[in-house]
């Protein structure tokens, strides 16, 4: 008997012998979610901070530091200190722009 996921929305197949795709297990597994991603996780706030008062800082999530980057070259910032502030190298500065922060979004 194939099932499909019992996570709301999921068209994946269950595991063997569970109820719930590899991908939702994995999940809930690390983050305690089954609809968690890094990559939609951003806090608008540390966000804003980070904007107002440019630094380096650790552990950002993906979106974060798009949104960093977007809002420092706002302010006219150059690409080697948005990289040393979000912790990229500058060519992924410098594909962001070219890509016009499509991502981010």
């Amino acid at each position: 008997m194939n099932r499909t996921c019992r996570i709301g929305g999921c068209t994946k197949p269950a595991r063997p012998n569970k109820r719930i795709c590899r991908m939702h297990a994995y999940r809930i597994t690390r983050y305690g979610d089954p609809n968690f991603t890094v990559w939609t996780a951003a806090d608008e706030c540390d966000v804003d901070l980070i904007v107002r008062d440019p630094r380096p800082v650790d552990g950002l999530t993906r979106r974060e530091r798009l949104l960093v980057a977007r809002g420092l070259t706002e302010r006219a910032v150059p690409a080697e200190e948005i990289a040393r502030i979000v912790g990229v190298t500058p060519r992924s500065v410098y594909r962001w722009r070219s890509e016009g922060f499509r991502q981010a979004a």
